[in-house]
């Protein structure tokens, strides 16, 4: 078959291009496979990070850039290359309100060229974190012609029943190597990062935003370091909102001392190192759609801390793989993350995540993308 994929892909950085390239790896395996991205994202004035892209230099493998996401021109342009294209099947990926005015041009230009049920939408959420009066409506643009989808949360299926309610629909978890193996070191990598051998690690790993809850865990921390002081918790990740906020809050709690923040995009490389040299991964956000970070935490064999929102529950088996907290209770944190740590739950939590995270395999994710094909 041939399969064209509308998404962003390398060298843009982020975890949605990362499933591109993912996607593409896996498909191209039996299938002929093209991508159709950014030339130009975002305006500089709509993007908060430092840089949009990893190497200016580098292009990813059967991949035009034809996409600007305010040239409508290259809207009818990139539709014709995918015409040009004789696909099977076209899938988009929804990440973003900002890009529906642009993806959604595209999928009803090729609805009437190519019919419904050559199209495919993949949803990393519906409803963004960050409200706005037009996401909705633009939403509602986007979403129109596709009738069949795939997810990676029920949570996010269950969003899409405010808008559409006639859908054949996939639900697989964001997928990964579940037959990665590791091979560096967390003693040696330790010693490169000038940690303790011996500490305690929690890890935040992500771009700093309001959602996510940073200051729950460095409440919980500060309670935590009442009964341990042999920790340290990693804050790694570019700060996509006020870093002195959370410096102050830092400064108001007296904990600096158990803070290391690397405030920065965090490279594959780097992700790899601080999952391994890591204990515990926390993520006590207020609102979420699922979590790409928590699939990390599986590859790695890291176990997990959740709060009960959106699909991260999905994403933890509660007692065996990690632990799910209510959102804002930073005691329950505190002591759960005590308990984790004074207890056997270490040990046993690998051996069972080691054993169970095939259902999170590229094979997994795959399968649900040919089930919405074959139900043609």
């Amino acid at each position: 078959m041939n399969i064209a994929l509308v998404s962003v892909a390398p060298p843009y950085r982020g975890g949605i291009s990362e499933h591109t390239k993912g996607l593409y790896n896996q498909l191209s395996q039996n299938h002929s496979v093209k991508i159709f991205s950014f030339y130009h994202q975002y305006p500089k004035l709509f993007f908060p990070g430092k840089s949009q892209v990893i190497d200016k230099q580098y292009n990813f493998q059967d991949t035009d850039y034809c996409i600007s996401s305010i040239n409508p021109f290259s809207w009818l342009k990139t539709t014709q290359k995918i015409l040009e294209f004789k696909p099977d099947f076209v899938i988009f990926t929804y990440w973003s309100p900002y890009f529906a005015p642009c993806f959604g041009y595209i999928a009803k230009t090729l609805k009437i060229k190519i019919g419904a049920d050559k199209l495919i939408s993949i949803f990393h959420n519906i409803i963004p974190h960050e409200k706005n009066i037009f996401n909705n409506f633009l939403f509602k643009f986007y979403v129109k012609p596709f009738n069949k989808c795939m997810f990676m949360s029920s949570f996010v299926r269950n969003q899409l029943n405010i808008f559409k309610t006639n859908f054949k629909s996939s639900v697989k978890f964001l997928p990964i190597d579940a037959n990665y193996k590791v091979e560096l070191n967390k003693n040696d990598l330790r010693n490169e990062m000038k940690i303790n051998i011996d500490d305690k690690i929690i890890l935040f790993f992500g771009l700093i935003r309001k959602y996510k809850g940073l200051e729950v865990l460095l409440k919980a921390i500060k309670q935590y370091s009442k009964s341990n002081s042999n920790f340290k918790l990693i804050i790694a990740g570019e700060a996509y909102e006020n870093r002195n906020k959370y410096l102050k809050i830092i400064n108001e709690l007296n904990v600096q001392d158990k803070i290391i923040w690397f405030d920065e995009f965090i490279s594959n490389q780097k992700i790899e190192k601080l999952m391994i040299l890591s204990d515990l991964l926390v993520l006590p956000y207020h609102f979420a759609s699922q979590s790409g970070v928590l699939s990390q935490a599986w590859q790695y064999e890291i176990p997990s801390i959740v709060t009960n929102v959106g699909g991260l529950p999905e994403y933890i088996d509660n007692k065996k793989s990690g632990y799910i907290v209510e959102v804002n209770d930073y005691c329950e944190l505190a002591e759960k993350i005590k308990f984790f740590f004074e207890s056997d739950s270490l040990i046993k939590m690998k051996e069972y995540i080691k054993i169970n995270k095939n259902k999170f395999s590229w094979d997994n994710h795959i399968k649900g993308i040919l089930e919405l094909i074959d139900g043609s």
